[in-house]
């Protein structure tokens, strides 16, 4: 089973850094990069004679393939920080491969392999439910058929990334804010129906339903309330959870003092 340190196993994207620890030694950090190519290719064919009997398994597979580069892991001196920085920085994925014998290299190829084929399901499985939702909105666009905004809402937001998702949270809180100082009901019960429709698709752990709150509320207290619990998500979404204890007890500081 895959382990993600960085990134949604439910949204893969389709690149990794994967790493693994020296059977012999603990803090010694090796890595990889898989990807998940999106055109069909043999790579055995471009690789010299030489090797090819011992990458031909690693890479010329038969279904879905995330290909290893370096087809072996290299030693990351840096380590392991240096690679969930990295990975957040490029958004990748970064998996956790476990341990293995550096010590005996060819040993890799195997282990490798399968952690690039499972991903590879993943990241197939993930991309095809996805194109599946895009294609039956475009389908409905070229029908002519004119499903409501809620129901085309609801099929894109099956495929956003939760940092988009916090995103459009943020510019309606703005929106929310205006309703509220202008004392405008029409549009604040639209902005919260349409936060709310957003929540429904983030884990609870993004705590919407706070968010939204505190961005009816009137006041100014309320505003920054509202605007801690946004910062509280992009955290969240940027897997940024050495922060999450700072902004929760400011969040905690406001509610006493609202």
């Amino acid at each position: 089973m895959l382990t993600f340190r960085v990134g949604d196993p439910q949204r893969p994207r389709g690149h990794a850094l994967v790493f693994f620890r020296d059977a012999d030694d603990a803090e010694s950090v090796w890595a990889t990069y898989l990807v998940v190519v999106p055109i069909a290719m043999d790579l055995g064919k471009y690789l010299p004679a030489a090797f090819a009997p011992q990458l031909a398994g690693q890479l010329v597979v038969g279904g879905p393939a995330a290909y290893p580069l370096p087809p072996m892991p290299e030693k990351v001196e840096q380590g392991l920080p240096h690679l969930e920085r990295l990975a957040r920085l490029r958004e990748d994925d970064l998996l956790d491969g476990g341990t293995l014998r550096m010590g005996e290299p060819w040993q890799a190829l195997h282990p490798v392999t399968e952690l690039g084929s499972q991903y590879a399901e993943v990241c197939t499985s993930y991309f095809a439910s996805a194109a599946t939702v895009v294609a039956e909105v475009e389908t409905s666009a070229d029908a002519g058929a004119q499903p409501a905004f809620d129901d085309v809402d609801k099929l894109l937001l099956q495929v956003m990334p939760d940092r988009d998702k916090v995103g459009r949270l943020a510019r309606l809180v703005g929106t929310l804010r205006y309703g509220v100082e202008g004392n405008d009901a029409g549009l604040v019960d639209e902005t919260v129906h349409e936060m709310e429709q957003i929540g429904r698709h983030l884990r609870e752990s993004y705590q919407v339903d706070a968010l939204i709150s505190a961005g009816r509320a009137p006041g100014e207290r309320a505003g920054l309330l509202a605007q801690l619990y946004v910062e509280r998500c992009y955290k969240l979404a940027d897997e940024d959870y050495g922060a999450l204890a700072e902004l929760d007890r400011r969040i905690s500081e406001a509610q006493q003092t609202s």
